[in-house]
């Protein structure tokens, strides 16, 4: 459990690495790195997606380095301009599975993601910058996609690419995994699919205006929600959920999420929504059930859920299971009129 105390708009950063533990819908921005460009070698995958270097098995592993080759591709995930040298390869699936795609032992700032059958620019079936659940890289902002979807009969492009202008030697790791499938038993959040252009204004909380909020009844109960990340005209979204409650103080609340993505939940002080922040939150690996634990004050405050980064790969409809247990007295805030002591006075008359 960590507690943290930014505002709503505010960027957490710790050690120069950007952290999406916010509870606003906005992605952030990047701070720019220098990075190592290493040393050509002529080690690599293939120059572009007809020459793509065939992967004929799973698990795959390979070394390489980018810098003796050209920037042929670019996708937002979730941040562009890049003109890094890419390589890129191919592998043609027999079979439904997931699979992980990971540079995580790589030594420069990354960036991997994923075309189905052809390039399709803007379109990736999934996509990762930085993918801060490695673990001990040997330098910051390398990239993972924990788990995409490949499909029998279909070949899958798989570009190894940096940020900004980086190059350098990658290790590339390729795993089937199994697949994430949250079944949710309980009470739907009730919240529309988003989609470009989406406009947040259901259950949206503090992200909203006027804020909106779904109420967190007393007793145990499961909400069945949707999250997702999704594309506007002024820039990269996530969809937020909060599900505001009255808590009595004294006795522990329990939240337990399991989740298709990447997530990031927890209990916001929202007050008048002008500087809302978490009290406390953790982070939940896709489809790994996880626990948070507080004993609340009194007071009001919201519970939290969405993902833990803007990620393509987040696509909205993306499910999650979240179960509230210890709430069971709901002490709504009341306001107190003023009185004069003569008035009070003449009560007892």
């Amino acid at each position: 459990m960590k507690v943290v105390t930014f505002t709503l708009i505010a960027l957490f950063v710790f050690g120069g690495m950007a952290l999406a533990v916010n509870p606003g819908n906005m992605m952030p921005l990047k701070e720019d790195q220098i990075n190592d460009p290493g040393k050509p070698d002529g080690r690599e995958g293939g120059e572009d997606i007809a020459s793509a270097w065939p992967i004929f098995a799973l698990p795959f592993n390979d070394t390489g380095n980018t810098c003796d080759n050209v920037n042929n591709y670019d996708e937002a995930c979730p941040y562009t301009g890049s003109t890094s040298p890419d390589v890129v390869y191919s592998y043609t699936c027999t079979a439904d599975m997931c699979v992980s795609i990971s540079l995580c032992n790589s030594f420069y700032d990354t960036k991997v993601y994923v075309y189905e059958d052809a390039w399709t620019p803007g379109s990736p079936t999934a996509c990762n910058d930085d993918n801060f659940d490695c673990v001990n890289p040997p330098v910051s902002y390398t990239s993972w996609i924990a788990s995409t979807n490949f499909y029998a009969g279909h070949t899958y492009y798989i570009v190894v690419d940096g940020y900004g202008g980086g190059c350098g030697d990658y290790v590339l790791e390729m795993t089937e995994v199994e697949c994430c499938d949250v079944v949710c038993m309980g009470t739907p959040e009730g919240e529309p699919t988003c989609y470009y252009n989406y406009q947040d204004t259901y259950n949206a909380g503090c992200n909203s205006s006027p804020a909106s909020w779904v109420y967190q009844p007393v007793g145990t109960m499961t909400w069945c929600g949707e999250s997702g990340v999704y594309e506007t005209d002024l820039g990269t979204y996530r969809d937020t959920d909060w599900y505001l409650a009255y808590f009595c103080g004294g006795v522990p609340i329990t939240l337990t999420l399991e989740a298709e993505f990447g997530a990031v939940f927890g209990f916001v002080t929202v007050g008048d929504c002008s500087a809302p922040a978490f009290y406390s939150y953790t982070t939940a690996a896709a489809c790994v059930p996880t626990s948070l634990t507080e004993y609340m004050p009194f007071g009001q405050y919201a519970i939290f859920v969405s993902t833990d980064d803007w990620l393509p790969e987040y696509v909205c409809g993306t499910e999650y299971a979240l179960t509230v247990t210890g709430y069971d007295e709901h002490c709504d805030p009341t306001a107190v009129e003023d009185a004069t002591w003569t008035t009070i006075k003449s009560l007892y008359r």
